[in-house]
């Protein structure tokens, strides 16, 4: 698995059908970064999970930790949108998928089987509003 490093984070994504009861081989997975303000987002990675339903290691910039130690230093995360789809199910989209630097995370993702002659439609799994701005303000005891 890639090492994060301070500008940098690994990320992986699970993908189980409902409740998280079996994993899905050769599901779909995108990562892009989330929508400028133009509405334009940038494809990073498009990947197919494994056996055990997860994706390979994907290795995605951030801002230095650092700048969580000042709340004038910009954010201490990059915000990420991940797309999932498999024939037979629902797709869905995080949205707001905050990635910290150094710091590996995994996306669990429950895909919800499509009933027969169903038409496909997009669900998100998170709201669409603005990511928490976290930082930790350096105090005099540090």
């Amino acid at each position: 698995m890639p090492i994060a490093n301070d500008s940098s984070a690994v990320l992986r994504v699970v993908v189980t059908t409902a409740l998280g009861a079996l994993p899905l081989e050769d599901a779909s997975v995108t990562v892009s970064t989330a929508a400028d303000e133009s509405g334009e987002r940038t494809l990073l990675y498009s990947v197919r999970t494994g056996p055990g339903g997860m994706t390979p290691a994907m290795t995605l910039p951030t801002p230095p930790l650092s700048n969580s130690l000042s709340p004038d230093s910009g954010p201490p995360y990059a915000v990420y949108t991940v797309e999932v789809a498999r024939e037979g199910y629902t797709p869905l989209t995080a949205l707001h998928v905050t990635m910290f630097s150094g710091i590996p995370a995994v996306l669990p993702v429950a895909m919800t089987p499509l009933e027969e002659n169903q038409p496909s439609a997009q669900t998100d799994l998170t709201a669409t509003g603005d990511p928490q701005v976290l930082y930790h303000p350096l105090t005099e005891e540090e």
